[in-house]
């Protein structure tokens, strides 16, 4: 468990450190953008077919 605190500490270190503003929250945003992007560029590609 040890490991894992540290690790979060410094997880936690970068993100407070990061140029990007609200950058702990703006990943999440950033990853949820890239999934609704991806399903519909699958959508489009299986209705052509």
């Amino acid at each position: 468990m040890v490991q894992t605190q540290a690790a979060m500490e410094a997880y936690n270190a970068y993100w407070v450190n990061s140029p990007l503003p609200a950058a702990d929250v703006m990943w999440m945003v950033v990853i949820l953008i890239v999934a609704i992007l991806a399903l519909w560029q699958a959508r489009t590609f299986v209705s052509q077919f």
